[in-house]
């Protein structure tokens, strides 16, 4: 994520020098990192019981040194924003957010939020997520939500559940009148609030039969649709960010992308989805999509970008 940070900020325009650190702000949006059980397991060849067992009260002191030195800042979820922090010297507001696939979306709330009320001239909004680590693996399998097959089909009459991945993402937001005003080039304005019917919906696809069925019911029947989760498997708390910065990508290419492993969709879908080949968009005016992300918990969110 750091690397997507320092990125995004270069390809704005700016650099770490001239950005103003009090008026520059950092949000982020991560997983819940921690130890995996395997990373313990040295530490318990000193402590344990007499019979054996291991012994979670004796991790301290000379088991301690059998464990990665640095695994406190593995198990923190906001690591990865104070690290960009120090790296752009950034000293505005700041937040870290870990509501699942919608953690992105709050991310991007409080740096939109952070510059309308005047808190800051520069947001770098970024989000990560790992998933491909065994005990993620096992959770995912034993809720019956991981593919048998391997393949994650949004929507499609063969999907049969989620494929992991990893993934990061960072955009960096201004106030459009302040980036006209140094000359930058604008990607796309980003907007929460509610936004007519989109050229093209990108749905949170995430290829659980069940869920896809719901979230189906949901979705203007009209509007072309699409998903991203079939090209980049499933993604947790990098999901929101990553989709939006595809969204934009795909915009300002001018065509809806298709939704990668449909080859036909399942009973009960009666979307407008994009299948075989991309559509193409007008070649002139404003183009908007609408992002959409469902969170676990049961947390549904939208965001709009537009691109001129």
């Amino acid at each position: 994520m750091i690397w997507a940070g320092l990125r995004a900020v270069a390809e704005s325009g700016w650099s770490r020098e001239a950005l103003a650190g009090d008026r520059t702000a950092v949000f982020t949006a991560s997983g819940q990192p921690g130890l995996e059980p395997s990373q313990l397991f040295p530490g318990f060849k000193v402590a344990h019981t007499e019979d054996g067992l291991p012994d979670w009260a004796a991790l301290g002191g000379p088991a301690s040194r059998q464990l990665d030195p640095y695994f406190p800042l593995r198990a923190l979820s906001n690591s990865g924003l104070a690290l960009l922090a120090m790296e752009l010297e950034a000293r505005g507001p700041s937040n870290n957010f870990v509501q699942s696939d919608t953690a992105g979306v709050h991310a991007l709330d409080a740096a939109i939020g952070a510059l309308e009320d005047g808190l800051c001239d520069v947001a770098v909004c970024g989000a990560f997520d790992s998933l491909l680590t065994p005990a993620n693996e096992l959770n995912y399998r034993r809720m019956g939500l991981l593919s048998a097959r391997g393949r994650l089909c949004p929507f499609d009459r063969h999907a049969d559940g989620l494929v992991l991945g990893e993934g990061a993402a960072a955009l960096v937001l201004e106030r459009r009148s302040e980036a006209e005003a140094r000359g930058a080039t604008i990607l796309a304005t980003v907007t929460l609030h509610a936004a007519p019917p989109p050229d093209f919906i990108v749905a949170a696809g995430h290829g659980v039969p069940a869920r896809d069925r719901e979230e189906a019911q949901s979705i203007e029947p009209g509007v072309p649709c699409t998903a991203f989760k079939g090209a980049t498997g499933y993604l947790g708390a990098a999901t929101a960010l990553v989709e939006v910065a595809l969204a934009i990508a795909a915009l300002r290419a001018r065509h809806a992308p298709t939704v990668v492993g449909l080859s036909g969709p399942a009973d009960g879908i009666g979307l407008r989805l994009v299948i075989r080949e991309p559509w193409r968009l007008p070649k002139a005016g404003p183009l908007s999509a609408r992002c959409l992300s469902r969170s676990w918990h049961g947390e549904t969110a939208a965001v709009t970008v537009v691109v001129d």
